[in-house]
């Protein structure tokens, strides 16, 4: 989450990445890796965020796609698609992908908004009570970031494979 990014001093760091050209960010101590080995072997009949399989030096990685996570249809992979591998700590032998990866981007915390556990401001009206994984915004200077916590994958993936 938010409070447990690296941080120097007042900075926090993530690594940023596009899903239908929207800017995210997730904390790079949850990453062990980005690999843009695309190769993912379907798994029918899992659900739309269920990609597949990956294999990363003789690892099977289970592959999510962000985009359905996050409400978005998927899409197809292309040469500028990312595999953001977690740690096994996060999400054991688990990989994001995403459209395109970016930088490892440090903000100040007082860019950062946090929102509650449905994904909105704690001010606004209570409707959608479905977990998100968005956990806040970070107004950069061209646009915001939405933050992504990496540690309620594990809940998602859950709901997924019931």
């Amino acid at each position: 989450m938010v409070e447990r990014a690296i941080t120097t001093g007042d900075a926090a760091a993530y690594c940023t990445f596009r899903a239908d050209e929207r800017l995210f960010g997730i904390d790079v101590a949850c990453l062990r890796e980005i690999s843009t080995n695309t190769v993912i072997t379907p798994v029918p009949p899992a659900p739309p965020a269920v990609r597949g399989l990956a294999n990363l030096r003789s690892r099977v990685h289970l592959v999510l796609d962000l985009r359905p996570l996050l409400g978005l249809p998927a899409a197809p992979c292309t040469p500028d698609s990312r595999l953001i591998i977690l740690k096994p700590t996060v999400a054991e032998d688990t990989g994001l992908l995403v459209d395109r990866g970016g930088d490892i981007l440090s903000v100040r915390r007082n860019q950062i908004d946090t929102l509650d556990k449905t994904g909105s401001s704690p001010d606004a009206p209570t409707g959608d009570e479905r977990l998100s994984l968005v956990v806040g915004v970070c107004k950069l200077e061209n646009e915001l970031m939405m933050i992504i916590d990496a540690t309620r994958l594990g809940a998602a993936i859950a709901g997924l494979l019931r």
